[in-house]
């Protein structure tokens, strides 16, 4: 499921930046209007389709959502209009936001079904470095799906996009067709909600009442407002100070490459640390310091430092996402499981709503560099805010682990 999903997401990403920045010569604020567009859809849609997730079923809300995103790829390409490129963000961020938290927590549903037919009672196996390994599998994909599109879309950008929303419509047939669902199998009907107005209530109170929890959207939403100087002006920085014409997708693919390579490996350095016995918020903390300098170096270095700063800011907050849903999905109920990932998730996205715009225009009138430093600058402030979760994070490692 989230293999196919990655695959198809990277390869969008990466052909529609090429294709924002290159071949329709789109500004900083235009790119981060993009970002701002899908964002504040996201956080107008997080909460509520969590809620649907956890009323009716986690499964179908995934279903719902790879079909959601396949037409926002299919709208993507059918014209250059900058104004139908912000309905397809739009589109895209309700049909991520339906997927957000309910694939983690469908997934959490089969993986307590699973065990309760194989072990029965046996100690309840501690599901974080398993979502790390979901996490590394999925950008192993995306890896795979960047190769050709790096070396046989130079041309036929749309194409790439079009073959994406072809790759996730098939994708979403096998999930509605292949896939179990054992939904609230097994839940004890007496302790957990039913009506909506129950899940979302036990959403926040479980959010305002777990002290790690309360860190945590704090730090989404400063990791939100840093987040979209450098997901939308970092590589706009790099293919601008590289002027690469005609090879901007080849230099551009070949930086994904390299940041997914390296994701890929601190996501492995991630889960060895954790079966290690190191705390989740502890790693969240490594994590947002070293993406913190990554983001400084980026702006303050010459061409070259650019590169080498998105390679230490990007992996860190490639693996920094399933630090972050393990960390959430530890400490929300079973039966508002998919609520609480969602209202996390609503900070990360009311940070990047904020951030976006101002951001955006602070780029246009100082330039992109000073907003790349004043992403790593809050990220130097989240790490701080996370370093003060690590005293309340009691949470020990279950020893047993699913291989």
């Amino acid at each position: 499921m989230g293999m196919a999903h990655d695959a198809a997401t990277w390869a969008f990403y990466l052909a529609a930046i090429v294709w924002w920045t290159i071949d329709l010569g789109y500004g900083p604020l235009q790119l981060v209007l993009l970002g701002t567009t899908l964002e504040i859809t996201m956080l107008a849609s997080e909460v509520p389709t969590g809620v649907v997730a956890d009323r009716f079923s986690r499964k179908w809300s995934t279903v719902l959502s790879f079909a959601i995103m396949t037409a926002a790829m299919f709208l993507h390409v059918a014209t250059t209009e900058y104004w139908v490129l912000l309905i397809s963000q739009a589109l895209f961020g309700l049909g991520w936001t339906f997927r957000s938290g309910a694939d983690v927590a469908w997934l959490t549903d089969e993986m307590v079904w699973l065990k309760r037919e194989v072990a029965g009672d046996a100690p309840e196996v501690d599901q974080s470095p398993i979502l790390l390994r979901r996490h590394r599998l999925g950008m192993v994909a995306g890896l795979v799906a960047l190769a050709p599109t790096t070396l046989f879309g130079g041309g036929e950008l749309r194409l790439v996009i079009a073959i994406c929303a072809v790759v996730l419509g098939a994708t979403t047939l096998w999930l509605a067709v292949a896939m179990t669902d054992h939904f609230r199998e097994g839940f004890d009907e007496d302790e957990h909600p039913h009506s909506m107005r129950e899940i979302l209530r036990e959403g926040f109170a479980t959010t305002r009442r777990v002290p790690t929890l309360r860190i945590l959207v704090g730090v989404m939403v400063l990791m939100g407002v840093g987040a979209e100087a450098l997901d939308r002006l970092g590589f706009k920085q790099f293919l601008d100070e590289g002027d690469f014409g005609d090879d901007s997708l080849l230099w551009t693919g070949l930086l994904f490459m390299t940041l997914g390579a390296l994701g890929v490996a601190v996501v492995w350095v991630t889960e060895q640390a954790l079966e290690r016995g190191i705390k989740l918020v502890m790693l969240a903390t490594i994590l947002l310091a070293i993406a913190a300098g990554g983001a400084i170096i980026a702006a303050l270095a010459p061409a070259i430092g650019i590169a080498i700063g998105l390679a230490l800011q990007d992996p860190c907050r490639e693996a920094l996402d399933p630090v972050s849903v393990a960390w959430t999905n530890r400490e929300a109920p079973p039966g508002a499981r998919a609520t609480v990932h969602s209202l996390v998730n609503q900070a990360h996205g009311l940070g990047e709503v904020a951030g976006g715009i101002t951001l955006g225009a602070i780029a246009e009138l100082t330039g992109i560099r000073w907003v790349i430093f004043i992403a790593g600058a809050l990220w130097a402030v989240a790490a701080l805010l996370a370093r003060r979760g690590i005293r309340h994070d009691t949470h020990q490692r279950v020893s047993a682990t699913v291989n």
